[in-house]
């Protein structure tokens, strides 16, 4: 049986010694070094927190000032009717590019 307690050489006596004053002061700087990492960690936590948040903030006033540039532009409807108009005719063009590399005759007939 495995026993906590600490034998001494050459004696019967089977009691621990009291905990030296080394050990003590010790185990107490062990435990303030434990605290301070902790609040140091919380605070950096917080100022990560709060970082975020003016970041936040930031971009929320930057895109509001660039929703009302854009209303006061007009550019919205602009914009948009434009890249569609843009979007179909390269899909157009990419139709053709693709229907004369690969005719119909040519991979209709193998894949019957």
């Amino acid at each position: 049986m495995v026993s906590s307690v600490r034998e001494t050489r050459g004696s019967n006596n089977k009691e621990e010694p009291p905990m030296t004053q080394c050990r003590a002061y010790h185990k107490h700087i062990q435990r303030a070094r434990q605290k301070r990492a902790q609040q140091a960690k919380q605070h950096r936590l917080q100022q990560a927190r709060e970082r975020l948040q003016r970041e936040q903030a930031r971009a929320q006033r930057h895109l509001q000032a660039l929703e009302q540039t854009l209303q006061e532009l007009g550019l919205p409807e602009t914009v948009a009717e434009e890249v569609q108009w843009r979007l179909r005719a390269q899909q157009k063009q990419l139709g053709k590019v693709f229907g004369m590399m690969f005719p119909p005759g040519i991979w209709l007939s193998e894949l019957l």
